[in-house]
């Protein structure tokens, strides 16, 4: 095999409670941990697979993503930190577009692997659109939540940091990661959210009130809650995602991929 890769994710997802996100993909993981695994199958020979280790939420809290056309929130942002090992020969690379998919779950979203460490191949920033919320995925869209957000707060904490999480901080609107209390005070309770523009797919970090999101239902409709989930787009519609990767096995990593014909031959690619 060909050994380890670790991802530093910004994971987009459609939870929007205090325990909104990445929180939910951690604790599936956490009750299924030999299902998980990151799959590519663009790849031209093969596809890449690597079964999941750990995953790691950094921060507490999220960072609201809010549809600036609707005025509704149409996600949240959380950072997480996902290990694995390969179980192929092949590797992924920067630019792929890989799924975390779960033996149980499915496919829980896409993520684009964007820059690497300077010097280290095994290791990756990435933005990943979790399944809820895959109908946004743009690949525009992508590089600018990496721009505007995962890689400032990657490079400014963890791209050195090893293993380090950092427990009671939230995001603040200069993207330094600091304790509530100091949201409280220095900050005016005020953290980051990340303004999109569904037409242009530009993110633009601001701030807001930290605890206007805390108890904001999805499909809430009325006034006085401040930005509301209102579906797709503030439609009220959920789009639903065809589930088109395979699901890992739990023991044995086996998955089978037919291949219709192979210079004019039929056959079964097959790794394990």
């Amino acid at each position: 095999m060909s050994g380890k890769v670790e991802l530093f994710v910004g994971y987009v997802d459609k939870g929007v409670t205090a325990g909104a996100g990445g929180t939910s993909v951690v604790d599936q993981f956490n009750s299924d941990k030999s299902g998980f695994a990151l799959v590519n199958q663009g790849a031209q020979t093969a596809a890449v697979v690597a079964g999941v280790t750990s995953i790691v939420k950094l921060t507490d809290g999220f960072v609201p993503f809010l549809n600036v056309a609707t005025h509704t929130l149409a996600g949240t942002v959380t950072f997480l930190k996902i290990s694995a090992d390969y179980k192929t020969n092949q590797t992924f690379q920067a630019g792929d577009v890989i799924n975390l998919v779960g033996n149980v779950a499915g496919v829980l979203g896409g993520m684009t692997l964007l820059a690497g460490f300077p010097v280290v191949a095994t290791a990756f920033t990435a933005v990943a659109i979790g399944v809820n919320v895959y109908s946004i995925y743009n690949s525009g869209l992508v590089g600018n939540i990496h721009e505007t957000l995962v890689r400032p707060v990657w490079e400014q904490y963890f791209q050195s940091a090893g293993d380090a999480s950092i427990s009671g901080h939230r995001v603040a609107p200069d993207l330094k990661l600091v304790h509530i209390t100091e949201i409280q005070k220095a900050y005016s309770q005020k953290t980051a959210v990340v303004h999109w523009d569904p037409g242009s797919h530009s993110t633009v970090i601001a701030s807001a009130q930290h605890d206007r999101y805390i108890n904001v239902k999805p499909n809430v409709t009325g006034g006085g809650a401040g930005y509301v989930d209102t579906g797709q787009f503030g439609t009220g519609q959920i789009v639903d995602i065809p589930l088109v990767f395979p699901l890992p096995e739990p023991s044995g990593w086996s998955i089978d991929i037919s291949i219709e014909s192979i210079n004019g031959r039929p056959g079964v690619d097959r790794y394990h």
